[in-house]
């Protein structure tokens, strides 16, 4: 199982945790659509390496695009309004590849079964 799907399981007070990573820099919809893809990263050796960090940040903008690309195809007008707007996010020139998500946090915060800091 997924560690999106194990933090879905989690309990409501945990889940509200949760809620508090995600913001405008990387909304919770990408870590929803691509959760595999972003769990199959290193994000450890990202963070201590900008060149790959900036590599990874290129990789999503094309997970993302596929994501458009079939979302578009089942005309689900919010959810391509959603993708377009975190895309235009993340391109964003002001955008640090320390804001990329450090995917080992959840996996700390689910082996706990306690609250994220």
């Amino acid at each position: 199982m997924s560690q999106w799907n194990q933090v879905q399981q989690l309990e409501i007070k945990f889940l509200e945790q949760v809620d508090q990573f995600y913001d405008d820099n990387f909304p919770m919809e990408i870590r929803h659509l691509l959760a595999q893809w972003i769990e199959n990263q290193d994000w450890e050796a990202a963070s201590n390496n900008e060149t790959m960090a900036t590599i990874l940040l290129q990789n999503l903008l094309i997970q993302l695009d596929e994501q458009l690309g079939r979302v578009s195809k089942e005309k689900n007008l919010l959810l391509i309004h959603n993708l377009k707007r975190i895309r235009k996010v993340l391109q964003s020139p002001g955008l640090t590849t320390a804001q990329l998500p450090l995917d080992r946090h959840g996996e700390t915060c689910i082996q706990r079964s306690k609250p994220c800091p």
